[in-house]
């Protein structure tokens, strides 16, 4: 007897055959959003293979300080409370020297030393009456302001051949009279271990600071 095959209803083939479409739709459907999930990593990535997005790349640089000048001096202000002399300096003054620098806005006291070691000064002060040191005698200036600075650091017993000894007045340009701040400028080189400096000024915007290469006090007055 010839074998026949069973006859399927024509309904159970439709369920079938939308079973199957349903599950290729989901099939594709599930690509589709892995590929759109890892698009945007990709986008992102910075060329060359770091991997790091590429908003990351790029830094700002920090700004400049308002009230610094093109010589990379510090602030106005700075040196204010003073500083200590380094242990065991030995210092002497080797030069004195005042000058003008209009394009900065400001003049420069400039003192130079010899021997080891940094110096210190104490709270500089304002419109004080002044005095040579050891002697007492009255120091007079010019300017609307006096500014008077101790220092330490020095020798206390000054060396033979200091090439900066007893207390003098420091010749200015007068040509720069009209632009420069500093007015009057006086030293008191060495005495007892300590120094001084005077100044007659028209401002009292400074700052004091040390340099080294060769060892230097520096007071810059604003113009």
């Amino acid at each position: 007897m010839p074998h026949r095959r069973p006859v399927i209803p024509l309904t159970l083939l439709a369920g079938t055959a939308a079973i199957t479409a349903a599950s290729t739709a989901l099939a594709l459907s599930a690509c589709s959003v892995s590929t759109s999930s890892a698009s945007p990593s990709s986008a992102s990535a910075v060329p060359g293979g770091s991997g790091a997005p590429a908003t990351a790349a790029t830094q700002t640089a920090p700004p400049t300080h308002p009230h610094q000048n093109s010589s990379d001096a510090p602030d106005w202000g700075t040196g204010s409370r003073g500083q200590q002399a380094a242990e065991g300096s030995t210092l002497t003054v080797a030069d004195v020297r005042v000058g003008n620098h209009p394009d900065e806005g400001y003049s420069r006291f400039v003192v130079e030393f010899d021997g080891q070691g940094t110096p210190g000064w104490s709270q500089p002060q304002w419109d004080i009456p002044a005095s040579t040191m050891g002697k007492g005698d009255p120091i007079e200036v010019e300017g609307d302001h006096t500014m008077v600075i101790r220092g330490s650091g020095v020798a206390a017993v000054p060396p033979e051949g200091q090439r900066v000894s007893g207390h003098r007045q420091i010749e200015l340009d007068d040509s720069a009279n009209d632009d420069r701040s500093i007015d009057s400028a006086y030293i008191d080189p060495g005495f007892e271990g300590e120094f001084q400096v005077v100044l007659g000024t028209d401002s009292q915007t400074y700052r004091v600071f040390s340099l080294s290469n060769p060892t230097r006090l520096v007071v810059d007055i604003a113009h």
